[in-house]
C-alpha cells in the first residue's frame, strides 16, 4: 500500500481513507486486480501456472490454487480448460 501511495504522490493513510469512501479496502482491490489478471492469463496465453504465480507477486502455486478456489469454485487449471472449451 505505500508504495502505491508514493506512486499517487499522497500518503498511505490518504489513500486508505479514499479507498474507503469508494467502500473497498487496499486487499480487497489487489484481490480483484490480481484475479482479473490470472483470468486473462489463463484464457488468452500458454503461461505455466508457475509463471502466472511468480507474475501475480504469490509465494507458490497452492497459494494461488487456493486465492482462485475463492474467486471463482475452480482451480486455475479447470478454470482455464473449462473457458477454452467455451471458444
Amino acid at each position: 500500500m505505500q508504495q502505491v501511495a508514493e506512486e499517487l504522490a499522497m500518503h498511505r493513510r490518504t489513500l486508505d481513507r479514499r479507498l474507503q469512501l469508494h467502500g473497498i479496502g487496499f486487499q480487497a482491490l489487489v484481490d480483484e486486480v490480481r484475479y482479473e489478471v490470472a483470468r486473462q492469463l489463463l484464457r488468452d496465453t500458454e503461461m505455466p501456472i508457475i509463471a502466472i504465480v511468480q507474475s501475480l507477486h504469490f509465494a507458490d502455486a497452492s497459494i494461488l490454487t487456493r486465492a482462485f478456489r475463492r474467486w471463482s469454485g475452480k482451480t486455475p487449471s479447470r478454470w482455464r480448460a473449462e473457458s477454452r472449451s467455451l471458444l
